[in-house]
Order: C-alpha cells, then structure tokens, then sequence
C-alpha cells in the first residue's frame, strides 16, 4: 500500500505550506477561505509569468539536477560507509539519559498543541511513534523521545549515528521502556533514568513482549534456497534467548519465493501469538513450538487476491485484530482494491470478517485496539473514517486544512485523539530532466483532537 500522497508544490503555494506549519505550530490554523485566495492570486502570477519564466526555469532545473545528483552520490556514499547494517550490530549506541525533570500527566487534548522540546534534525527520520492518553513518544533513526502531553525530552540516544530502519526498533510497555539497535537490547525501568545492556542473537525485524519477562524477536533469513524465519524467545526479560523449535518457511508471493517483506510478531500472551511476512499469517499457540498458516476467509463481496496483511493488534483481553487488502495487482503499489478487518476472540483459533473498505491504493490506519479502528484516505478532500465497533458503524470525518503535504503513518489513542508523520513534498522536476535530490524532504509530526478535522503541527 502507497501511504503517502504525492502533489508537488511550487512557487508560492510552497510559501503557504510553511506558513501552514508555522501557523500550526500556534494553534493558530490559516482558515481555509485565506488559503484558497492566496492560492488564486497565487495561481493569476503564474499564468502571467509562465512565459517568461520557463527558459530560465529549464535552465536552472538542469543545474539543480547536476548539483544535486553530485551532492546526492556523496551523501549515499557516507551513508554506507556509516549505516550498513553490520555497523549496527557493532554500534554500541550507549544511551545519554537526560534528567527526567518535572512532568505533568495529562489526558488528551489542546496540550498537545504546545508541546516543545529538542526540535528534530532538519532530515531526522521518524520510524516509530505512539500517542498514549498521558503523552507519547516517538523513534528516529537516532534517539527516542518522549512528551508528557507538554513538553518532549530525549529518553535514550544511540552513539552509532542515524541508524537505518528495520534494525532499529522501541517497545514500551508500562513502566518498561526498550530499544533493539542491531543486535543489542537497552532496558529502563526508570523512566530513562538508566539503562541495562544486553546481546540478541540476531538482529530483529519482529519484536513483541506479551509479559514482562517474556519477549519474542523474529527475523525472515533471505539468503540460500531454504528461507525460514528465526524466532527466538526470552523467559528472563531479555537477559537469555533460545531458538523456538517451529519452523517456517517463506512464501511464494508476487514477488516470487521469498519473504514477502520484513517480519513482524505479535502476542496475545506467553504462548498465543503470530507472525506475518506482510503476505502470509501464522499462528502459534504453544509459544512457538510450531506454527501453523492462517487462512483467513474472503468474504463473497469481495475482488482481486491478498496482497498486503498488516501486524495484528492485541486487546487487554487477548482478542485482535488485522486488516488485509485484497486487490487485482498484488504488489503493484498503490493499486486500487480493498480492505477487509477480520477479528478474533479466542486467541487466533477462528478469524471472522467484520468490515469492508473501499481502498484508492493510498489508505492508512491505525488498529487502535480490536474493536476500534482509524482509516485515512488522503485523496481530495482528504477524510478519515473510524469505527469504534468492529466496522459494524464507520463515521466519516473530513478535513477542513488543505493538504499540500505526503501523509504517512498514522496512530491514534482512541477515534479522536491521533498523530500522523508528514513529509513535505519534494521539488518539482522540470521535464526530460532526471531530478536526484541531496536529501529526502523534512519530516513533521502533527496531531489531532477531533478526529481528524483539524491537525496541528507538534515540535519534538
């Protein structure tokens, strides 16, 4: 699935952009009728200077290309110097903790609209993030942060530099916070105050702790003909880790015999859990002991073939939920098909379908918990559709910001409080010219409290 929405934005519509975050940042939103007149007035200079402008725009596009594909070659050759993912095996990224200060828990709501702190790099990457009711956090390629619904503070930070997703990985859980780099395991049990070490036999793609002592990690072996999955599973919190005995082995998917795309674990407790490689969903009820395929049924409505299955998400009272796209084109991305929510009560036995979605090949979601569900399809107008039901009843909520911006992930912590990673989109390229850019465009974190209706811009 395509998550992100591409628009490019030129000229003074760029300038709008900005003012939007800077307005956001306020929470002071620029009403929809001022956009829409900047934007004609915006779009009358243009016409008017289109002429003159497009030899020299030419000229400049292909400058910029050859300028830009020189820096672009010289930052991917530090990059792989620095970034591959033998060097983060080896990073000991040793966390500075910060002083814990002051904190004000608070529930969900206009807060977060002034929330401040350690400000992101210009190209800090966002690979995780979490809204809870307190606050929440958020993983980059080289720290992880955390907000009290007021202000943000560093919490661990790695000492190899940006590491490259998926080796790099945060689990919080109550009062337990962990960080997978590579293959080293940092623990806090302090609210980031300090950190325990310890060494993971592989570096994992899946992570899941059901229990406080009991954790699985998973990783999907590409290499030689006889793929299979390593699961390997902890009784002492991460101090020991032994091989699980169940074996699997990878999918033939569209893409031929291989692991579909990176594995992903999920439990309901110690023993109860699954496994999915993005196309194919196991089950295991023994704790790993041995895993069998899950063939989830299709209801009659729906057309195409499974092409995507998302992690499924667990609920306090170990039921779940997963959702699954089935479309004409598996693997083609951003294909047009449908979303299909598929429910279990005990533990992964049965699976039931509940809900069906029309997907334009861009929706996203949040899985907030087994019966309640985000959808945001980021087409004009952009909307978010929730449930807090199981998909018996969907309410449609649309947004009154314009969008000149890539959505990505979203999460929320019920069906009116989320956040959503935002890219700002990348220049536009002039014709016959091959556009290579330095850096890829900076990266926001926004929130919203009404459902998706109105978004602010957060400054982590």
């Amino acid at each position: 699935m395509n998550d992100r929405r591409e628009r490019p934005v030129q000229g003074d519509e760029d300038t709008l952009l900005r003012r939007w975050y800077a307005a956001s940042s306020e929470a002071r939103p620029i009403p929809s009728n001022e956009l829409l007149e900047q934007g004609d007035r915006a779009r009358r200079g243009r016409r008017t200077c289109r002429n003159l402008a497009m030899g020299a725009v030419a000229i400049v596009a292909i400058v910029a290309g050859i300028v830009g594909a020189g820096a672009w070659a010289s930052f991917r050759a530090t990059s792989a110097s620095s970034g591959s993912p033998n060097a983060v095996a080896v990073a000991s990224s040793t966390p500075s903790p910060v002083p814990t200060g002051s904190t004000r828990p608070q529930s969900p709501g206009p807060t977060f609209q002034v929330a401040s702190g350690p400000a992101l790099a210009e190209h800090e990457s966002i690979l995780q993030m979490h809204r809870t009711a307190s606050g929440g956090w958020l993983l980059t390629g080289s720290r992880l942060l955390v907000t009290d619904g007021s202000s943000w503070r560093d919490c661990w930070r790695s000492s190899g530099g940006d590491v490259t997703s998926p080796y790099l990985r945060a689990v919080v859980a109550a009062d337990v916070i962990r960080v997978i780099a590579g293959t080293t395991l940092w623990t806090s049990t302090d609210a980031c105050a300090s950190w325990a070490e310890s060494a993971l036999p592989i570096a994992p793609t899946g992570v899941a702790f059901p229990t406080g002592s009991t954790g699985y990690i998973a990783v999907g072996d590409q290499s030689g003909s006889n793929q299979e999955a390593r699961i390997y599973r902890t009784y002492d919190a991460g101090q020991h880790w032994t091989a699980t005995p169940g074996k699997v082995k990878a999918t033939v998917g569209p893409y031929g015999s291989a692991f579909y795309g990176t594995l992903t674990v999920a439990f309901a407790d110690a023993d109860h859990g699954w496994q999915t490689d993005t196309h194919t969903l196991w089950t295991t009820a023994n704790g790993g002991g041995t895993w069998t395929k899950t063939i989830l049924p299709v209801p009659v409505s729906v057309h195409g073939e499974l092409d995507v299955i998302a992690t499924p998400v667990v609920g306090i009272d170990g039921s779940a939920a997963v959702a699954a796209k089935y479309d004409p084109t598996p693997g083609m991305d951003g294909a047009r098909g449908q979303q299909v929510f598929y429910r279990t009560v005990d533990r992964g036995a049965h699976w039931t379908a509940t809900s069906i979605v029309e997907d334009p090949g861009m929706l996203t979601m949040s899985l907030v918990a087994p019966t309640t569900w985000v959808v945001l399809d980021p087409s004009e107008p952009p909307s978010l559709q929730t449930t807090t039901d199981a998909g018996s009843t969907w309410h449609t909520i649309t947004v009154r910001q314009r969008w000149p911006f890539n959505g990505g992930p979203i999460d929320f912590v019920d069906s009116l409080h989320g956040w959503m990673v935002v890219s700002e989109p990348e220049p536009p390229c002039a014709p016959l010219v091959q556009c290579d850019y330095a850096f890829a465009p900076p990266i926001h974190l926004v929130a919203t409290d009404d459902g998706g209706a109105t978004w602010v811009e957060l400054k982590p």
